[in-house]
């Protein structure tokens, strides 16, 4: 059997569903998640991890930056808008995708926005020519790891910054049941109103190679090449589990939300008692000096 084009693949795929990102039934658009999320980051349910960023972090503007992984383009023009960074160029390997961010940044008269077409697994970068990269919800979708951080350390300014916003959880061949069992418990406990009547499936999307490619290494990888300077789990362990599962109505009556308060607290619980159990992370960081040669004795080259 001729091997599967992980790359072609990938890029049909988000050609295709490049507005997934905006889907108003995703966990992490529902208010009580996004309060939950925006507090477990900064400490307010009312302030967004980027507004947080900007305040403690990025006072002053860092010149330019590289964002890898950036579909539609909405947070490059979010961190540009926020006075985050002056100049950034966004890489992607969709370019339906990179047609629509290059026109809503030409419409908002974003001029210091570039996007540009990028394999993920095969990076090609300016040496030292950025002073921040930033990762939102990419590096899951990376297979070679040690390739794309290689590339980006040297792509980085001595001491350059990262800032992470990234899904940390099992990877797409390391999904067991146990992963799921409480999630279905939860959902079990449900009434017949609440939910769509099924079982929960493992959550890999078949139709994206790509999708949660070595997710469980990225914190390690974030680790190794940088100095964490801010590191904050914020869940989605439980609620991304059962949330697909949900019928949206119920969702906003008085008991939907009691029901999603719940998980929320039961999430938080277990983020007490390890932290690690998150999915979700917002991290923040510099460049480890000789970052490369430490990380390569540490991740050897895969075979195969």
């Amino acid at each position: 059997m001729k091997p599967r084009d992980t790359h072609r693949d990938a890029r049909a795929y988000w050609d295709s569903h490049h507005h997934k990102s905006h889907d108003p039934s995703y966990w992490m658009a529902y208010p009580a998640c996004r309060a939950a999320i925006n507090r477990r980051v900064t400490g307010s349910p009312e302030e967004w991890p980027l507004d947080w960023f900007r305040r403690v972090h990025a006072k002053t503007p860092f010149a330019r930056g590289l964002s890898w992984g950036c579909g539609t383009g909405a947070f490059e023009r979010s961190a540009v808008r926020a006075g985050i960074v002056s100049e950034v160029e966004g890489y992607d390997l969709s370019e339906a995708s990179l047609a629509e961010a290059r026109r809503a940044a030409a419409e908002a008269g974003h001029s210091g926005i570039r996007y540009l077409a990028g394999n993920f697994d095969d990076p090609r970068l300016p040496r030292h020519a950025y002073d921040v990269v930033f990762f939102h919800q990419s590096l899951h979708h990376v297979s070679r790891l040690e390739r794309l951080f290689e590339a980006v350390s040297g792509a980085l300014v001595a001491g350059g910054a990262v800032y992470a916003d990234e899904y940390v959880g099992p990877s797409r061949n390391r999904w067991k049941p146990e992963h799921i069992r409480r999630a279905q418990s939860l959902l079990d406990g449900l009434p017949v109103r609440a939910k769509i009547p099924r079982r929960i499936d493992l959550p890999i999307e078949e139709d994206d190679p790509s999708e949660g490619a070595r997710s469980a290494e990225v914190a390690s990888f974030l680790r190794s090449y940088f100095e964490p300077l801010e590191w904050k789990p914020y869940g989605g362990q439980i609620v991304s589990l059962v949330f697909p599962y949900l019928r949206p109505g119920w969702t906003q009556s008085d008991d939907g939300q009691r029901a999603v308060g719940e998980m929320l607290r039961l999430e938080e619980d277990e983020l007490r008692a390890d932290p690690a159990a998150t999915y979700y992370l917002v991290a923040y960081g510099r460049l480890r000096e000789k970052a490369s040669g430490s990380v390569r004795l540490r991740f050897p080259r895969r075979r195969g």
